[in-house]
């Protein structure tokens, strides 16, 4: 975490009527979003997480929740309009820092679309790009069998389908994976008759390895 405060983004926030503007910046450090092909530099957003004062993220929720657009920004990324859209999430907290008398302010954002994980679209948002946690993810969320020795052969496949498309990413490395439950259940048959694949020898239940959160971000941050 080493001079984190360097790899934060931005989000720029301004509206504007004919007796008001409203106009400020905040510290982004999480950000998803799926960039769009036309109209160019729009995106629509997954995920953000935002810190400020109070005033600040009230605006930036009320915002939100009017799905209204705000202007995304980090290192090495250029400035891009981006909204959550219809029914977004958020989430409120407080943030105490040892030299500040007064919490800071947290919220953090979520899509309709990231926010439920449903199996029936063919559209499936993760996190992260890591083979074992894109595997997992998908074995729990369409109720796939298998094993986590699967994979990094699961993940070629899903390279050699073009089944795999990064996402915009500010500190993470999002991914999009489109397909199927009967497709994947295609692609682990054939695996399992051409003898790539094979099931434990002995029968029980299957051990997962469990990715919190905080250890998700901080392999993107590394």
């Amino acid at each position: 975490m080493l001079n984190a405060h360097l790899r934060f983004g931005s989000l720029t926030y301004y509206r504007g009527t004919d007796k008001t503007t409203t106009h400020f910046q905040l510290h982004l450090d999480r950000f998803i979003g799926e960039v769009a092909p036309d109209p160019p530099r729009q995106a629509k957003a997954h995920l953000l997480s935002v810190i400020g004062s109070e005033t600040q993220i009230s605006a930036i929720v009320a915002a939100i929740h009017m799905e209204e657009a705000f202007t995304i920004e980090a290192p090495g990324v250029a400035p891009i309009r981006a909204e959550l859209g219809r029914n977004a999430q958020c989430y409120r907290g407080s943030i105490q820092l040892t030299d500040r008398k007064r919490a800071v302010r947290h919220v953090i954002g979520v899509s309709e679309e990231f926010a439920t994980a449903s199996a029936g679209t063919g559209r499936t948002l993760l996190g992260h790009s890591d083979p074992g946690f894109v595997w997992a993810s998908l074995a729990r969320i369409h109720g796939l069998p298998g094993v986590p020795g699967w994979a990094d052969w699961f993940h070629r496949k899903l390279n050699q389908h073009n089944s795999l498309f990064p996402l915009l990413g500010i500190g993470c490395q999002p991914v999009l994976v489109k397909g199927n439950k009967e497709q994947f259940l295609g692609w682990l048959s054939d695996g399992v008759r051409d003898g790539y694949l094979r099931f434990p020898q002995r029968s029980g239940p299957i051990q997962w390895p469990g990715v919190s959160l905080s250890r998700l971000f901080q392999i993107a941050g590394e």
